[in-house]
Parts: structure tokens; sequence; C-alpha cells
């Protein structure tokens, strides 16, 4: 688990000082768009622990994080596809924003509650 943290590190580094260093190049942004989902994978797949809990809310949290991952992992490439097309700006803020939008116009409705919907 060490391992897997300190890699996840490492890439989103590369994945910062790539982008500044190359100006607007596509693929520099293509890294960091693939660095930053892995880490929202990597944050999703801890949070999904959270499926073990005794409250019901909490429970739910992690059934939905469960489901981002899988959702990020399945729709990697079209995701970077995307971005790269919208020129989102390589800002982790602004890609958790999309990444977050687009799973919420996917797969949010399945897992929000029934008097909300």
């Amino acid at each position: 688990m060490k391992t897997l943290v300190s890699v996840m590190v490492v890439m989103l580094v590369v994945g910062l000082v790539v982008p500044a260093q190359g100006g607007d190049n596509v693929q520099a942004r293509k890294m960091y768009y693939e660095s930053a989902i892995t880490q929202e994978i990597a944050n999703c797949r801890q949070m999904s622990g959270l499926r073990a809990s005794r409250s019901a809310n909490l429970r739910l949290k992690g059934h939905r994080e469960a489901s981002k991952a899988l959702f990020l992992e399945t729709h990697k490439a079209q995701l970077v596809e995307s971005m790269v097309v919208l020129k989102v700006e390589p800002k982790l803020y602004k890609v958790q924003r999309f990444l977050n939008d687009r799973f919420s116009c996917t797969c949010y409705a399945q897992w929000a509650p029934p008097d909300k919907i």
C-alpha cells in the first residue's frame, strides 16, 4: 500500500512538472489528466472502505465512491479525450470538478435517495 501511494505521488509530481515545462503540449496534458484520474481512482478506492461502516450514510458514501472508481476506470480514455477537446486547464481542482460532473451526470441518479429524485 505504501509503495502504491509513493508511485501515485511520483506520478502526480511528474504530471504537474511536465505541463509547466511543456507549455500547451497536448501530450503533456494527456499525461497530466491520466495521472489525475489515476489519483482520483486511488482516492475513491480508499473511501470505498466506508462500505463496512455502521452508519447508513457512510455506507452509502462508500458504495458511491466504489461506483465512481469503477466509472473512472471504465471510461478513463474517453474522459482524457473529452478533457483534451474541451481544453480543461491542467489544474487539479478543475480536473476533479470535470470528473465529478461527468460521474454525476451519468451514474449519480442510482445513488440519490428516493425522496430527492
